[in-house]
């Protein structure tokens, strides 16, 4: 039976403690600090018996979990430091930019110590969406093998990231945001754009979506799967889209994006400076 201990209570913790849940080869507490963070855990179905608060807890296990904001997973760790009595549990934190060594406070009380990143979005907080999820390891060999079984026994995918990768993490984990939050931010503009002009977005938006993903997933495309106006260079239309939004919030968003879209389009030599600086003041 495995143990396993998860220090804070937000979608990563709590989407981690549901599907152990469901595992009946491992034992698990969430360890909480407020009562508002264990009424939210009970409210997303957690049993009382697998909640603790920090006076109560106790942390001789075989994995210990810190699922805190990077700002507060040092702190978290000196404090755990202070719990620690025996054995030489595995503490691992699941921040996508901080390396395992801001852990290293433990190392003195026996600890191994390792960082795992979820490469996933946590907009729901529901078992199944780790299922099939790559993790980003940052782990030494003596406890690769343990990470590994753990991430395993939750449907994840255990790839250890290179030393190059660990050296830039923050771009790592910004690739991360740009598969997820970016992409969920185009979704959230062209929803509600197509409301304001009156169509379906469930008729209509899917399929140029599903067909824009699959283009852009494309290994043997030399190009990006970019289209429209702004990459054809068409500045009378983009002139004709900024006044048909104003100054409303989705105007200030396509304006942003587009901006952003025309960069990328001159990096890749898809339109020319001169035009570049066209659609740039077509946005202004």
């Amino acid at each position: 039976m495995m143990k396993v201990t998860i220090i804070g209570g937000g979608k990563v913790g709590s989407t981690i403690a549901k599907k152990l849940e469901t595992i009946d080869s491992v034992s698990y507490k969430v360890v909480y600090n407020s009562d508002t963070t264990k009424e939210k855990l009970l409210g997303q179905g957690i049993p009382s018996a697998s909640i603790a608060n920090w006076g109560s807890a106790e942390f001789n296990c075989d994995i210990t979990l810190i699922c805190v904001k990077d700002y507060q997973i040092e702190q978290v760790a000196e404090q755990l430091s202070e719990h620690i009595t025996d054995g030489s549990p595995l503490v691992v934190h699941t921040s996508g930019t901080k390396r395992k060594e801001i852990l290293n406070t433990l190392i003195a009380k026996g600890c191994t110590i390792a960082a795992a990143h979820p490469y996933q979005t946590f907009a729901e907080s529901t078992s199944d969406i780790l299922n099939g999820t790559p993790w980003g390891l940052d782990v030494g060999d003596d406890s690769a093998d343990k990470l590994g079984q753990f991430i395993n026994l939750i449907g994840g995918k255990s790839i250890r990231l290179s030393d190059e990768t660990l050296e830039s993490k923050s771009l790592y984990h910004i690739s991360a945001v740009a598969a997820s939050n970016f992409m969920a931010l185009s979704v959230e503009l062209a929803k509600n754009i197509a409301i304001e002009s009156g169509i379906s977005w469930e008729q209509f938006l899917p399929h140029i979506m599903q067909t824009t993903l699959n283009n852009s997933m494309d290994d043997d495309r030399d190009e990006p799967a970019i289209t429209g106006p702004v990459v054809r260079g068409d500045v009378e239309t983009v002139k004709y889209h900024v006044s048909a939004l104003g100054e409303s919030v989705n105007g200030v968003i396509y304006k942003n994006m587009s901006e952003s879209l025309a960069l990328m389009a001159l990096d890749k030599g898809l339109i020319s400076g001169e035009k570049f600086e066209e659609l740039m003041e077509a946005l202004a």
